[in-house]
């Protein structure tokens, strides 16, 4: 199992050159990405980075939210609700109510499956089963996982294993699992 620290991630730009992004873990073979995990600061209204052939979960986990303006009509991409679209369509958001922070899952649905959830409930949990990666990404309070303290932006990633952790009173998490297709 791998912890990733949100005081450790790195600032890059994005790739359209509109803004900061951090990210937290890939995982690449000789073709291309196959899911990418990362965090970016959205200070104002724009258009999203182009990445065709993904497919995106994007999460808000801090400010209100967004709304997210596609081909295919306007998506509400609030507090701490997953919202899944395709990465290679154009899209521009708009804030609701000012600056946020959100989590990006990027994956190849050719070659992967994934899926993120929500998890509001203290106490021990598990995610995930054998020949998956699952991932937990604190949103709020704090949780467990194999004795260390995760806080806010803290990532644990654990590869071809379910991953248990103990969420705090207060805690909210993203969950994520991703399998490989085919």
């Amino acid at each position: 199992m791998q912890i990733i620290r949100h005081q450790d991630l790195v600032e890059t730009p994005w790739k359209n050159g509109g803004g900061i992004t951090r990210n937290i873990a890939e995982q690449r073979d000789e073709r291309s990405t196959l899911w990418r995990l990362s965090m970016a600061d959205v200070d104002g209204d724009g258009a999203f980075s182009s990445f065709p052939g993904l497919t995106r979960i994007l999460t808000v986990i801090k400010g209100d939210g967004m709304v997210l303006h596609g081909p295919h009509g306007d998506m509400q991409a609030r507090y701490a609700q997953p919202v899944r679209f395709d990465g290679g369509v154009p899209v521009r958001a708009t804030l609701t109510q000012g600056p946020i922070r959100d989590f990006n899952l990027m994956f190849d649905t050719a070659r992967c499956a994934g899926d993120a959830q929500t998890m509001r409930e203290a106490g021990p949990r598990e995610v995930g089963q054998a020949g998956q990666t699952c991932v937990l990404h604190v949103i709020a309070g704090a949780a467990l996982v194999d004795g260390a303290e995760l806080g806010v932006g803290d990532t644990a990633i654990s590869r071809d294993a379910p991953l248990h952790f103990d969420l705090a009173q207060d805690g909210v998490a993203l969950t994520i699992t991703l399998r490989p297709q085919g």
